[in-house]
């Protein structure tokens, strides 16, 4: 099915590569001494806020032979400051904890935010995903005007809808973040130790008690689990996460009329999530409810339009109908938006369905 056990918001939720955990009292964010030195150096004849931030960005993402820092994009996993400096690669949490801190390196009252209108639907691998933007924010001094760099890379300034996020809340994100990485390689300790860094540094964040739910049920406990669950949605009522995962462990528990609240109190919150409406398609077309899963497959391409995997339940659904000439659509609409190693198996369906010889 499409819908993971962990569905979580998050901001930017990469594979780990081989992290270690962090000493307890050690700051992520902390700027490395050289990174303090470079920014000075790269700002130190710019006069005014925006000159100096725009140097600042240009330096970081110009090449070495420039006398840049070379920063490129890479979600592997998410590095601190220190680990960004030393590889040249960051995502936009790491980005945005390495700008914020070069920034007040040299002065500027740099703040982190929530870019509202970029934040995304994405699955890698089995989890199915919610990411958040997050952003650096710089005030000009001039008329509340503010600069917004978003590492895309570019700076606009005023074209984002953009929440205030907490420092407090940044650092349980990074922590969610690495518990998150930790339990794709299945190293569920280590996952469990971010896991409770996380909820402690910040027990408002209904995302963090959701991971710790997920790590602790990995491990087998459950009891543990439910609680963590419904932490979640005491502090979040409006995260659909923690109710698809209550509704499960209910269910496997037995405790059938639970688990069914629980699954309609979802519906409500998670009927503007593509991957659930697609999860809820498949299950209907299961129970050859075929109006239903036609009715929800065409929400979550609404909601979604380029996951290739959505085309494909509808061509499933479509040829079980007896819709072939949709079918073939639904799969060259699928084949698309597929990843170059998946096309081949889109063209063996398409030309099954075409009834095309093999050349």
């Amino acid at each position: 099915m499409l819908e993971a056990e962990l569905s979580v918001r998050l901001c930017l939720l990469p594979i780990l590569l081989g992290a270690a955990l962090l000493v307890a009292g050690d700051d992520p964010f902390e700027a490395p001494h050289d990174l303090q030195v470079f920014a000075r150096k790269h700002t130190l004849n710019q006069q005014g806020t925006t000159a100096k931030v725009q140097a600042l960005l240009k330096a970081i993402f110009a090449p070495p032979e420039e006398g840049g820092l070379g920063i490129t994009y890479d979600n592997a996993y998410t590095r601190t400051p220190a680990e960004a400096w030393r590889d040249r690669k960051a995502n936009c949490l790491t980005l945005t904890a390495l700008y914020v801190a070069a920034c007040r390196a040299i002065g500027l009252d740099a703040r982190y935010g929530e870019s509202l209108r970029v934040n995304r639907w994405r699955r890698v691998g089995s989890l199915v995903r919610y990411e958040r933007h997050v952003v650096a924010v710089v005030p000009t001094g001039m008329m509340g005007k503010e600069i917004i760099a978003d590492f895309l890379p570019e700076i606009r300034v005023g074209s984002q809808l953009i929440a205030s996020l907490d420092p407090k809340r940044v650092l349980a994100l990074f922590y969610s973040n690495r518990a998150v990485e930790m339990l794709a390689e299945a190293r569920s300790d280590e996952a469990l130790a971010f896991a409770r860094q996380c909820v402690e540094i910040d027990p408002g964040l209904g995302v963090g008690w959701n991971i710790l739910g997920v790590v602790q049920r990995n491990q087998g406990a459950n009891a543990d689990a439910e609680k963590s669950f419904l932490k979640a949605l005491q502090v979040d009522p409006k995260d659909g996460a923690p109710c698809g995962n209550l509704e499960n462990l209910l269910k496997e528990d037995g405790r059938d009329s639970e688990a069914q609240a629980y699954r309609e109190r979802g519906l409500e919150i998670r009927k503007k999530d593509p991957f659930f409406n697609a999860f809820l398609a498949e299950e209907a077309f299961t129970n050859f409810n075929w109006e239903e899963a036609e009715k929800r497959i065409k929400l979550a391409i609404k909601l979604l339009p380029m996951e290739s995997d959505f085309y494909l339940i509808q061509a499933r659904i479509c040829l079980a109908r007896g819709q072939q000439k949709e079918a073939v659509k639904a799969l060259e609409k699928a084949r698309r938006w597929a990843l170059p190693e998946m096309r081949a198996r889109y063209d063996a369906k398409l030309a099954l369905l075409k009834g095309d010889k093999p050349s």
